[in-house]
């Protein structure tokens, strides 16, 4: 009897032990996963530095009021040339004499300093052509800043002096509309009827995506904050298929992509067609300067520019001759045209006005694109 009521004790010890461990791993889990995540230099400027100089860097907050002098407006243009990456890791490191500007090295790592300190030049500060800032951060600045403004406002003067203005990257308006591919797409090959030039072959594609990520970094979400962008759709090998101003750049692979449907199109017949009844909108010579084009908003695609010549390859002509486009003076044509006609007035314009951009460009030295060329 004896034992057996020990038996049963130790199982009853068991099931409580147990409970606890379970317990224990639920409440308690999230906590130490919390301790063991390293914070962000974000997560570490609005923890010790927001509070005096601002969650944006901005200087205006309840606690600066009573402060003198008053904490660092890192928002401030004059600053930039005072404030180097040295001397704020020394300031943060040791603080500053005769202000509230205390020293953190006892609570902050050497690298999360200079992390904090990375975080406020790219993220708060404005856009500047030093040699000590990030690489994004000194190209804007170098190429960018004089129509998109200092700190991605648009500079005052393009705001009347351009039409249309050059893009604010701080608006809810940017953050919806432009998408990572957008902007690469953009940088690379302009943007039609804007003052917005290719920077293909001025900049690397390395110092592109520099630049694009600090503009996204910097002004579009500075907090880090994830605005839904609506997916592109996608054809044939994976290629993007641009829809409105979701923009994808086409390789070589996709150059070579033949019309859909297993069709030929028939260039001879197509040119009769496009001087009859496109040439009025898109000009004779492809440059979307016809004769209507100046009663027309927005423009007619221009297929000599470069943003035309690396977005449409054979497969997107079919569709955008076939489907027209939302909100513009582009009828549907597949109303009117077989699938035929349509591949036919499609392979004339790739010939004529898309293809010689590629010949000009190869996308890499030496390379042979003679496969671009029908029956070859």
């Amino acid at each position: 009897m004896t034992e057996a009521v020990s038996r049963g004790n130790t199982h009853r010890t068991k099931i409580v032990l147990s409970f606890f461990i379970f317990v224990g791993f639920v409440f308690f889990q999230p906590i130490l996963s919390a301790w063991a995540t390293e914070p962000s230099s974000q997560e570490l400027y609005q923890k010790y530095c927001a509070s005096c100089h601002g969650r944006k860097g901005e200087g205006s907050t309840a606690l600066s009021a009573g402060m003198d002098p008053p904490p660092r407006k890192f928002t401030d243009p004059s600053g930039l040339v005072e404030l180097t990456r040295d001397r704020m890791i020394q300031s943060i490191r040791n603080g500053r004499p005769g202000t509230a500007m205390s020293g953190w090295d006892r609570i902050l790592t050497e690298a999360q300093i200079m992390g904090v300190v990375d975080y406020i030049q790219d993220r708060l500060m404005p856009s500047v052509r030093s040699a000590n800032a990030s690489p994004g951060r000194r190209l804007f600045a170098q190429h960018c800043s004089v129509c998109h403004g200092d700190s991605g406002e648009t500079a005052v003067w393009a705001q009347s002096g351009l039409n249309p203005s050059p893009r604010n990257f701080t608006n809810d308006k940017a953050r919806q509309e432009l998408s990572l591919e957008r902007m690469l797409f953009s940088v690379r090959f302009g943007r039609p009827e804007t003052a917005m030039p290719a920077w293909s072959g001025r900049l690397t594609d390395t110092e592109i995506q520099e630049v694009v990520h600090y503009i996204r970094n910097a002004f579009l979400f500075p907090g880090g904050e994830k605005l839904h962008v609506k997916e592109a759709d996608t054809v044939g090998n994976g290629n993007v298929l641009a829809e409105e101003e979701n923009e994808g750049s086409l390789n070589l692979e996709a150059m070579r992509e033949p019309m859909p449907q297993n069709l030929t199109g028939d260039p001879e017949w197509g040119m009769r067609f496009y001087l009859a009844n496109c040439s009025t909108c898109h000009g004779k010579n492809g440059d979307g300067r016809g004769p209507r084009s100046e009663f027309i908003e927005p423009k007619p695609r221009n297929f000599r520019h470069p943003s035309s010549q690396h977005k449409y390859n054979r497969p997107r002509l079919f569709e955008a001759i076939a489907k027209g486009e939302v909100r513009s003076e582009m009828p549907a044509w597949e109303k009117v045209l077989s699938p035929q006609e349509i591949a036919n007035v499609g392979e004339y314009v790739f010939l004529t006005f898309i293809k010689p951009g590629h010949d000009q460009k190869p996308e890499k030295p030496g390379t042979d694109d003679k496969d671009l060329k029908r029956g070859e």
